[in-house]
């Protein structure tokens, strides 16, 4: 089993657009969620396996986690000079395309995209694919303050040494009051803009 984790920005880009799967083990994707239209899509070009969340900006594959076929669309990511992306399955989990560890996923290789320029210069937002939970306390105790999925993070800091991460944000701070947060299921992607 693989597991990466990112300390700063882990960009969880690819969201697939397309639904069904195919013969050979295919996972059913859905459409990228609206709430993602500012954001770059990549078509695969090839079969690519699939990699699930595993804890705070985490994500594990093995052979059960299945594969988005060839043509599934995705949200276009960056990360460490690489290409990445994430797909969305239908129940709208998001869920990491593998690329190789050294090469990330290769344009016109792994994908096509007419918005993925530069993934060593070109910007990219750090953005929630998922809705995500911030607590006051590391122990998660109290009321949860939600955000939405879609929802951009300005001024992000992310420390994962566990189970829980250490977030904090400008639209954290506005929305719950929190300069520094605890979250157990954030799940963000470094978004490429159209």
């Amino acid at each position: 089993m693989r597991v990466e984790r990112s300390l700063a920005f882990l960009p969880l880009l690819v969201l697939v657009a397309c639904s069904g799967s195919d013969d050979a083990g295919g996972t059913d994707v859905g459409k990228v969620p609206q709430s993602f239209s500012a954001y770059c899509t990549g078509i695969t070009k090839v079969r690519l396996d699939l990699m699930k969340k595993a804890g705070p900006a985490a994500w594990a594959g093995d052979n059960t986690t299945g594969s988005a076929p060839a043509g599934s669309v995705f949200l276009v990511a960056s990360s460490f000079d690489k290409w990445e992306g994430f797909v969305f399955d239908t129940s709208g989990t998001p869920l990491k395309l593998h690329g190789d560890f050294s090469t990330g996923l290769v344009k016109d290789q792994d994908f096509t995209s007419d918005c993925a320029v530069d993934a060593q210069t070109g910007p990219t937002d750090t953005v929630l694919l998922a809705d995500s939970h911030f607590y006051a306390e590391e122990s998660l105790g109290g009321s949860a303050c939600k955000l939405a999925q879609g929802t951009e993070l300005t001024s992000f800091s992310f420390i994962a040494t566990g189970s829980v991460a250490q977030v904090s944000s400008t639209e954290i701070q506005a929305e719950c009051s929190l300069s520094t947060s605890y979250s157990k299921d954030v799940v963000y992607g470094a978004l490429v803009p159209k």
